[in-house]
Order: structure tokens, then C-alpha cells, then sequence
């Protein structure tokens, strides 16, 4: 085994390390990069961790306990004034333009700013100025980075239209936490007992907001159910700002009985096991991390053709089921298509393999110090 601190330290920068794909990304590879040698810092802006459960106990977790946001800058100047580091991960703009400022305080370090998003959809609604403004920081605060990883390809390309120099910039996908680092989490039994029964199980998972587009899936069960009259059930994990709409939709169209927001779970691995499809109905996807999740476990999954992350992870329709963004009709079609037609557990958990955690480690290794 090798000894520990072999390689050069790594600390991760991010908002707060509450339950969201980003976030698993970094436990994994914070626990992954501690197993190999490195002394492993997470640096937190908000005093949020949902993962203590699943970190190596060696991690090194720091918080500057910032309530305004605003003075975040100058909390993470005294932070990388204060502190050396071989390897510095920032996560997500605008942290990543903050974190030039190791160039300043330690010209030495290894900088890498990782982005799981897809800016400009994200901040589709946001006004002209604020577009210019982020356009220009990425433009010229990511040359200060050694390198530049994209979760998707769709999150590379995002960054080069943004200005982001495209020699710096490399595809890494997401690794899949492993499902042991979740064995504390006590079960929901209204959720299980919600899935029992003689009807298909339907399973979708995410924050519900407009992005994730649920809204159209209610509409696709209303086809299913109250067209088709077919026997499928939908339990949605999640919780957001489009709760109250979600309720409102579900009532509108009779679905009480078909569909179920139990709210958020810390873990969903033991209801994916229990289901026979994963739905996906998303406007956009940066990556797409519970995909992964459902193919792990052998699970069926329909997503709409986001043309970026779950595109990739599904391998254009070879290894799922794609249909159009934002088409109720699509959707339930491929759905039945899916139940028809499922592709073999074993083939779903050989693509997921493509993304175990020590596999996307030893692609961040050739580019950490």
C-alpha cells in the first residue's frame, strides 16, 4: 500500500458541501486523491456539510462561515494568504474567477477550476450587462488556470464561447460515488411502501426547478395513465421552488394516485433498485449524475436528448433511451418503448463501470502535482 502524503496536497474550493451532484463529485474525488497519498483540504464559503458520512475521516474540512457573499472575495484572499497548497480545485464561476488569486499569493500551485455547469443556460434569464460581465471574467481570469476541466462536453464548449482558452481545456467526466459511502442513511418507508404492488415503478430525482422540466414528465403521466389507462406509478425525489406548481399540476390532471413528491432523500440507491425506469426530463443537463447512479444498479433509463451530458453517458441511445426536450408525447412514448424493450442489467452496469471513481482519478492525476 502506498504510504500516505506520497504527493503534493490538493484543496478543493466550493460554496458549501451540501447534498448536490458537485459536491458529490468532490467528496469522491477528496476520499479517491486522500487513498492515493495526498493531504486533501475541502474549503467551504458556507458552514454546510451533508457528506461527513462519507469522507475519509483524514480529509481536512475548513469553512469561512460567510453570510455575505459579498465579502467572500476578501475571506478567500486572507484564506490562500494563509495557507500553501501543491494543487488548488476551484469549483463553479464565479469561485473559479476568485481563485486567480493564488497566482498573487503562491505562483507555484497547480490551479485547476472545474466547471459543472452550463453557464450560459444557467444564467439564460440573467440581464444583458451581468452576460458581459461573466463573459469578460472567464475570458480573462481562466488564463490564469494550469488547466480547465468541463464535466461534459457541453460544458467544454460552453466555456470556449465564453472566451475560456481552449488549449487549457479538457473533458473529465464525473465519477460514480460508490453506494457504500450512503450506508448510513435511514430508509423512507412511505416511499417504499408507495412502490409496492402489481404497477410499473417510474423514478425521477433532482431539484425541482424549471431546468429539470417536471412539469412536462407530469404531462407524459397524464398520457400513460388517463390516456393509455396504464399501470405506472412516479415517485419524484426532490424539492425546489416548483413544488407548489408540481402539486398543482398533479391535481389538475387527477395524478394524485399515480405520482409522489416524498421531497429530498440523501440517498436514492435503495428506491432505484426498486424501480424499473429512471426519467429524465430535463431542458438542459450539465452532466447528468443520477443516470449514473441508475446504471449501477441496472436500471433503464429515458432521457430527453439534452445533446450534452446524459447524450454522452448514454452514448447517443446506446446504452438508454433518448426522445425530445420538452415533448410530453415523446416522452411517454419512449417510456413505453424503454418497458418494451429494456436493455440487460449487465450491459447497463458495464457502462457504468466506465466511471468508477479510481478510473476518473487517474485522468486528474496526470494533471495534479
Amino acid at each position: 500500500m502506498q504510504n500516505f502524503l506520497t504527493k503534493g496536497s490538493v484543496c478543493f474550493v466550493t460554496l458549501d458541501m451540501g447534498f448536490g451532484g458537485a459536491e458529490k463529485v468532490i467528496a469522491t474525488l477528496a476520499n479517491e486523491f486522500i487513498q492515493s497519498g495526498r493531504a486533501v483540504t475541502i474549503l467551504t464559503l458556507i458552514d454546510q456539510n451533508d457528506f461527513t458520512h462519507a469522507l475519509d475521516s483524514r480529509v481536512k474540512l475548513q469553512t469561512l462561515s460567510i453570510k455575505n457573499f459579498k465579502i467572500s472575495f476578501f475571506a478567500l484572499c486572507k484564506f490562500i494568504y494563509k495557507n500553501k497548497f501543491d494543487n488548488f480545485i476551484a469549483n463553479i464561476w464565479p469561485l473559479t474567477v476568485f481563485s486567480f488569486l493564488i497566482r498573487l499569493a503562491s505562483p507555484k500551485t497547480n490551479l485547476v477550476f472545474i466547471e459543472h455547469c452550463i453557464l450560459s443556460e444557467q444564467y439564460r434569464d440573467k440581464n444583458i450587462v451581468f452576460k458581459m460581465l461573466q463573459k469578460i471574467s472567464i475570458t480573462i481570469f481562466y488564463r490564469f488556470a494550469n488547466h480547465i476541466i468541463g464535466v461534459s462536453k457541453g460544458v467544454k464548449n460552453d466555456l470556449i464561447a465564453y472566451g475560456a482558452p481552449k488549449n487549457k481545456i479538457s473533458v473529465i467526466y464525473n465519477p460514480l460515488m460508490p453506494d457504500l459511502a450512503n450506508k448510513n442513511h435511514s430508509v423512507n418507508q412511505d416511499i417504499f411502501d408507495w412502490m409496492q404492488g402489481d404497477h410499473v415503478n417510474l423514478i425521477a430525482i433532482g431539484q425541482l426547478i424549471k431546468a429539470k422540466n417536471f412539469i412536462n414528465l407530469i404531462k407524459s403521466i397524464d398520457l400513460l395513465v388517463n390516456k393509455n389507462k396504464q399501470k405506472v406509478r412516479l415517485v419524484i425525489l426532490g424539492d425546489g421552488l416548483e413544488r407548489a406548481a408540481m402539486d398543482e399540476s398533479i391535481k389538475r390532471y387527477n395524478l394524485e394516485n399515480s405520482i409522489f413528491l416524498p421531497g429530498w432523500v440523501d440517498d436514492p440507491m435503495p428506491y432505484l433498485r426498486l424501480s424499473d425506469l429512471l426519467i429524465l426530463s430535463s431542458d438542459y443537463e450539465d452532466f447528468g449524475l443520477v443516470i449514473l447512479e441508475a446504471l449501477s444498479v441496472g436500471v433503464n433509463v429515458v432521457s430527453t436528448n439534452c445533446k450534452t451530458g446524459p447524450s454522452e453517458i448514454l452514448k447517443d441511445g446506446e446504452f438508454g433511451f433518448l426522445c425530445a426536450v420538452g415533448d410530453a408525447s415523446a416522452l411517454a412514448s419512449s417510456v413505453n418503448v424503454a418497458l418494451k424493450n429494456p436493455l440487460s442489467k449487465e450491459r447497463l452496469i458495464s457502462r457504468a463501470s466506465d466511471f468508477l471513481p479510481e478510473k476518473i482519478t487517474k485522468q486528474y492525476e496526470k494533471i495534479l502535482i
